[in-house]
């Protein structure tokens, strides 16, 4: 005799719109306990999604609270799309921005990047997964020697993809961002910091 199996409930979701400081937000409200906040690309718009219960002026305070955050992430991602409109980073105009050439683009500069970091780092990963990925610049996961790397890498400047390959050979050996990474880091690639810095002036779309 067969188990009957219990019918999950779908959670209550609830989207509405907010007026705030004269902009209109998408709420979507569940069954949570936090309020979270996103600047959502292309245009930047606002969508918060938080507690069922909670009031419009807790909405609107949270929001107000967040305004130098919103602000320069919208700088960010107006960089970006600036920047994925523009030609590439060897001055040549690509008019093509699709997925298949941001693959091409970083396929062709990657072998000579491998060559010229792993005798550096001391380790060569098993796997280069290249995608389009919507928070990350890239991942590693170190148990199957793997990394993964953001297609939106081909269209900055080529010394920001030398710097996140680095930066994911070294998870290789150390898993998070503590001393031991930053040292390897600092070893490895002593201007690491710039390029980072750089690198987050700008967000993957």
């Amino acid at each position: 005799m067969g188990v009957m199996r219990r019918k999950r409930r779908a959670e209550p979701v609830r989207s509405e719109r907010l007026e705030v400081g004269g902009e209109t937000v998408l709420v979507i409200r569940k069954r949570i306990a936090n309020v979270y906040l996103r600047v959502k690309p292309p245009d930047g718009h606002l969508e918060v999604t938080a507690p069922l219960t909670l009031s419009d002026d807790r909405i609107r305070a949270f929001i107000d609270g967040k305004r130098r955050w919103i602000a320069t992430t919208r700088e960010r991602l107006a960089r970006s799309r600036d920047v994925y409109a523009q030609p590439g980073a060897d001055g040549q105009l690509s008019p093509d921005r699709s997925e298949a050439e941001a693959q091409r683009i970083l396929q062709e500069r990657l072998p000579t990047l491998l060559d010229r970091w792993v005798p550096v780092v001391g380790r060569r990963p098993e796997r280069i997964s290249l995608r389009k990925m919507k928070t990350r610049w890239g991942s590693c996961t170190p148990a199957t020697d793997s990394i993964r790397l953001n297609t939106d890498l081909a269209w900055l400047d080529p010394d920001l993809l030398e710097y996140v390959l680095v930066h994911e050979l070294t998870h290789l050996y150390e898993h998070g961002h503590g001393p031991g990474f930053r040292a390897r880091m600092d070893r490895y690639m002593p201007d690491w910091t710039e390029r980072r810095r750089r690198l987050n002036r700008y967000l993957a779309l």
